[in-house]
Order: C-alpha cells, then sequence, then structure tokens
C-alpha cells in the first residue's frame, strides 16, 4: 500500500515537473506569439491577378521593424511564392505588392491561398501572423 501511495506521489510530481519545463519553454522562446501584430490584411480581397493587384500590409503595436516578409501558400501546403516587405519610414509598418504570380512568374488560379508575414522587430523578436487571401 505504501510503495503504492509512493508511485502515486512521484507521478504528480512528475506532471508538475513537466507543466513547470513546458511553461518555461513557452515564456522564454524567442519566438514571441503574434499579440504585436496590430493589423495584417491584402486589399483587394479577392482579386484578379491578370487585371488586378494586391496590397499586403502589416503592423506593429510597438517597437520597430527591422524584416518583414510574406509567404504564400496553397491550400494543401505548398509555397507558391514569398517576398520582402518594404518597411515604412515610422518603421511600425511594412508593406508590398503582389500581383499572384508563383515563384516561377506564372498566375495562380483562382482559389483561397494562406498568406503568412513573418515580423521581425528591433527587440529580437519574430512574429507570425496568418489570415486568407483570394484569387478570382
Amino acid at each position: 500500500m505504501i510503495n503504492n501511495l509512493l508511485k502515486i506521489r512521484t507521478a504528480k510530481r512528475n506532471v508538475l515537473i513537466m507543466l513547470l519545463l513546458a511553461f518555461l519553454y513557452i515564456s522564454c522562446s524567442p519566438n514571441k506569439p503574434s499579440s504585436n501584430i496590430s493589423e495584417f490584411y491584402n486589399t483587394p480581397n479577392p482579386f484578379v491577378p491578370s487585371k488586378d493587384n494586391t496590397i499586403y500590409k502589416v503592423s506593429i503595436k510597438s517597437g520597430e521593424i527591422i524584416s518583414a516578409k510574406i509567404e504564400i501558400y496553397s491550400q494543401s501546403g505548398n509555397l507558391m511564392d514569398s517576398k520582402g516587405l518594404i518597411i515604412d519610414n515610422s518603421k511600425k509598418s511594412a508593406s508590398c505588392i503582389w500581383s499572384g504570380l508563383d515563384k516561377n512568374g506564372k498566375y495562380l488560379p483562382s482559389g483561397i491561398y494562406d498568406a503568412k508575414v513573418i515580423v521581425k522587430d528591433n527587440q529580437d523578436s519574430t512574429f507570425i501572423s496568418e489570415f486568407k487571401t483570394s484569387i478570382r
């Protein structure tokens, strides 16, 4: 009986240690959650690549953007295109124009794509945000 109680106590202690380690890992990670991104969108959305371009814009709440990149993925997870964003003079926002071409220079077909922005700021933090963008 005492052995069983000791096993239960040891198991509870191990669970608590694992939870504490997980918390420390998450709180000390250099890739902080995207809470510093105040907006990320494209306009127009949807757009027709053979007639329009779309503009992607990202803004952060605090700090300054030192680099920003957008990646466009198919619904199956294939990287279709990526490009750097131009940082605004205020260093709080960045944008780029995308013409709906894939990385081989061909127009993407109509559909819904995943847009992912990766922003690095002057405090050595990386923020990631995603949303859906549509091509008609």
